[in-house]
């Protein structure tokens, strides 16, 4: 069984400074965050400074530095149009893992996806909350949030689809094994060692739907060549490739239902992508994404 390793607290000596200057948004990110928040300019950005601050105390994440928690990474991802398309259309269940402040599925909800078949997870109630200073919508958002630990799924164990979900009464990951269609999770398999990155997927396997049309993707730092990642902040991390993360989820398919299963209905996309730039890491130099999906067919 992959040994799980969590995450260790930061020297405080590695952490980098607040930058204001990093603030950068796509002509989508400002329409929707302008129609999300306020039409105010002034206003968005010292809403968006006040949160960073406040989130960067708790948890000095270089995304958080970065102000990734308002850009928009999943409606980008080349699987998007095709997850919300069957989202409209049909009778499905979408999570965010790692949701962070809940950015991306707020996004997902405009553009369409029911949100009452919408689930956004993050270990932190804190950043869920931070999500609802920042949108001010707890009160109206139709997306249910909810704080769980992925880790705390069992492996192995029972893989019978769960019953009939209320998705409004859902308080545990635990609750949607076997029930998820649509899994999307940005920059958290990075977080980790590479045998704790396969303990993860497995447990995402264990809460997807066996049905044609159910897509995983995300997007995380990954390497030309597969390999511990130079971390910055002295992290113990594995960076994937575009070879090797389809190996990961062969394998990881092969185990939770056969060989055969692995090869013939599962599709992995996978390519780099330009990530962090130095000024953005506090770092020594610019880093790659790997953008991907994973499809049953």
């Amino acid at each position: 069984m992959a040994t799980i390793t969590k995450e260790v607290k930061l020297d405080p000596s590695v952490i980098p400074p607040l930058d204001a200057s990093l603030l950068t948004l796509t002509e989508d990110e400002s329409e929707f965050l302008h129609s999300s928040i306020t039409n105010d300019d002034a206003e968005l950005k010292a809403r968006i400074l006040e949160v960073q601050k406040e989130a960067y105390k708790e948890h000095p994440y270089p995304c958080i530095r970065a102000f990734h928690f308002v850009n928009l990474f999943m409606a980008v991802n080349p699987i998007y149009p095709e997850v919300l398309a069957a989202g409209k259309a049909g009778d499905t269940l979408f999570i965010d893992l790692g949701c962070c402040m809940g950015t991306d599925v707020r996004k997902l909800v405009a553009d369409g996806y029911p949100a009452a078949r919408v689930l956004g997870c993050d270990l932190r109630q804190s950043f869920l909350d931070f999500g609802y200073e920042l949108f001010r919508d707890e009160d109206t958002c139709g997306i249910h949030f909810f704080p769980s630990d992925v880790f705390e799924v069992p492996y192995p164990g029972d893989s019978t689809p769960a019953p009939s979900i209320d998705v409004a009464d859902v308080s545990d990951i635990v609750q949607l094994r076997g029930a998820v269609t649509h899994f999307y999770t940005g920059a958290l398999f990075h977080l980790f060692d590479e045998q704790t990155q396969y303990a993860l997927a497995l447990r995402v396997a264990m809460l997807l739907k066996r049905a044609p049309g159910t897509v995983v993707f995300g997007r995380h730092q990954g390497l030309q060549e597969a390999g511990m990642i130079d971390d910055h902040m002295y992290r113990v991390r594995y960076g994937h490739s575009v070879a090797s993360w389809p190996e990961m989820w062969k394998k990881v398919f092969a185990e939770v239902e056969s060989p055969e299963f692995a090869e013939t209905r599962i599709v992995v996309q996978a390519k780099l992508t330009e990530g962090f730039h130095r000024k953005q890491l506090g770092a020594r130099r610019q880093t790659n994404m790997l953008v991907w999906s994973v499809k049953i067919v």
